[in-house]
């Protein structure tokens, strides 16, 4: 009889050895998915960040630097078509304020029209969140 209490108290024993080892098991796997997680959100954003300064740097070309009057046409095609997402504005040697060019004026005679064979500085804007929102041409 001796040896069947003995037996109820080994069971009991590894029974109870075996729960707390499942929940040690159970909270540290939990710690390390926490973990695992925010080192994925950590990650998500440093890859959006590059993302986004990738998206910039198309931009940032013109900042200080000098166009063609007919790469700042193709830029202002771009921007009315949608594929950039800024204002363009243009000061030429004939209308020295920068005015928005929704289209490109196409008459030789108008204040406003790019000369294709001008060279144009370009300067970029940003708004108080730091984002790009616009670029000014200024004819040289």
């Amino acid at each position: 009889m001796k040896t069947k209490n003995s037996d109820i108290a080994v069971k009991i024993f590894l029974v109870v050895v075996a729960v707390i080892l499942v929940g040690l098991i159970i909270a540290w796997s939990t710690g390390v998915f926490k973990d695992k997680k925010n080192d994925l959100n950590e990650g998500t954003e440093r890859i959006n960040n590059a993302i986004s300064s990738m998206a910039e740097f198309d931009l940032l070309v013109y900042d200080g630097g000098n166009i063609t009057g007919s790469l700042l046409l193709d830029l202002i095609d771009n921007a009315n078509n949608g594929k950039l997402d800024v204002a363009i504005t243009v000061a030429t040697l004939e209308s020295p304020t920068p005015a928005a060019y929704p289209t490109p004026i196409a008459s030789k005679s108008d204040s406003k029209y790019i000369n294709p064979n001008g060279i144009f500085q370009g300067k970029v804007n940003r708004n108080t969140n730091g984002v790009i929102t616009g670029i000014i041409f200024t004819q040289q």
